[in-house]
């Protein structure tokens, strides 16, 4: 069987590795010069930076985990308990907030103790805003939850559905909350990724690199075009593929390949937003992501490269960390000198590498799953075209389920 994976971000290239350990013929499209799509990594000055935010492996899915290892073996990881904070009134409070409101002013645990127990109450709202306040109640909303998902999503709160952050983000019962406050010890939690997996050296590329290791990738070639004649399909007038596997953003593809006007304007609907991050040195630190609700300031995370691995950073009893701000492209040229970007005392001076990402993060508007819905359906019909990953099938999906939907794809695709 021949096929074709368009991009060679974690997902197209789990694909390829996972058929091409089957037998297959595979080549992989790739429009940058370098693998890794949003999970990759390089070194600036020393100093390790992953471009597009932190990538880390952890997945309920023993078979990901064994798969991942059997790649890059376990040694050559890190292991990791989350350490995140929420930067609160000038607090570093635990994360998730809600847990955490034994470590608030008493004013403030009281607002949210009594607002949270009266939660819940009457039917769940359809919209991300109110969903929040009936979910968490008033002040844990108002202190946390709706600025800090203003700031990341950047977008209407009460224009985004509700069903996209379940196993997103923890949701704990009342029970889990009174018997946080009770023990006065906000590590009482259970949520996604509390522990996970980094590589020791090289960062997340470091995986990747292994993952891709053996595989026929063409850097540097972006899709220009996706035909289909004669039972067989071409990619940039090349190929004769059995089946194509596409993971690149659904946008850019309603450029490169002949659609429906239906499906064009439903993949015109979608939603999305964009990324800056900024590489900085700071203090020493143990922290692993620190969240900053406040619109006081543009960055609505901190990640820790240093926490991630001890070989991030080739200066004794000194962090690197990379910034996060969600919106369109700016200059980062003088950003250091602005008091708005991050806290003082996060010691943010230098601007140490740069990177903008255009798709960064899927938003679940209201009219994602009508839109997400007929597209897919179309392409289900489409004899030997798969959407893969989170831009192809535009859901917001980490690394982990990712190459979950690999493995899944690839049990189709084999199957058939």
């Amino acid at each position: 069987m021949k096929i074709a994976v368009l991009g060679a971000g974690i997902s197209g290239l789990s694909a390829a590795r996972l058929l091409k350990d089957k037998g297959c013929d595979v080549t992989v499209y790739e429009k940058n010069d370098t693998i890794g799509g949003l999970a990759r990594s390089r070194t600036t000055g020393g100093i390790l930076y992953d471009p597009h935010g932190g990538h880390i492996l952890n997945s309920k899915h023993p078979e990901v985990m064994e798969w991942a290892f059997s790649i890059c073996s376990k040694d050559n990881w890190q292991y990791t308990e989350r350490n995140a904070k929420i930067y609160f009134s000038g607090k570093y409070i635990s994360y998730p907030f809600e847990l955490s409101l034994c470590e608030l002013d008493m004013e403030d645990a009281v607002n949210c103790v009594h607002d949270f127990i009266l939660s819940q109450q009457g039917e769940r709202p359809d919209n991300y805003k109110d969903w929040l306040i009936w979910n968490f109640g008033k002040a844990i909303s108002d202190y946390y939850m709706i600025p800090y998902n203003e700031k990341i999503w950047a977008y209407p709160l009460d224009k985004m559905e509700t069903h996209w952050m379940e196993g997103k983000m923890p949701l704990p019962s009342k029970k889990d909350m009174i018997r946080s406050m009770l023990l006065k010890d906000p590590t009482e939690r259970k949520m996604p990724h509390s522990t996970f997996y980094y590589p020791l050296n090289g960062g997340i590329q470091t995986f990747v690199n292994a993952v891709a290791e053996g595989l026929n990738i063409i850097c540097g070639s972006e899709i220009q075009s996706i035909e289909h004649t004669g039972g067989k399909w071409y990619v940039n007038g090349d190929g004769e593929y059995d089946t194509v596997i596409s993971t690149i953003p659904l946008p850019c593809l309603r450029r490169v390949m002949e659609l429906p006007d239906g499906v064009a304007e439903c993949i015109g609907d979608l939603k999305y937003n964009s990324l800056t991050t900024v590489l900085f040195e700071c203090p020493e630190t143990d922290i692993t992501w620190l969240y900053i609700p406040s619109h006081d300031y543009r960055s609505h995370r901190v990640g820790y490269q240093s926490t991630l691995t001890p070989n991030a950073i080739n200066k004794p009893d000194r962090g690197c960390a990379a910034l996060e701000i969600i919106g369109s492209r700016f200059n980062v040229t003088g950003l250091e000198n602005e008091r708005n970007i991050l806290p003082e005392e996060l010691g943010y001076r230098e601007t140490l590498d740069s990177e903008f990402t255009e798709f960064a993060y899927v938003i679940h508007d209201l009219n994602y799953r009508k839109n997400i819905t007929h597209i897919r359906d179309y392409f289900s019909e489409l004899k030997g075209f798969e959407l893969l990953g989170r831009w192809g099938r535009w859901n917001y999906n980490n690394m982990d389920l990712c190459i979950w939907d690999s493995m899944n794809l690839v049990k189709e695709i084999l199957s058939k």
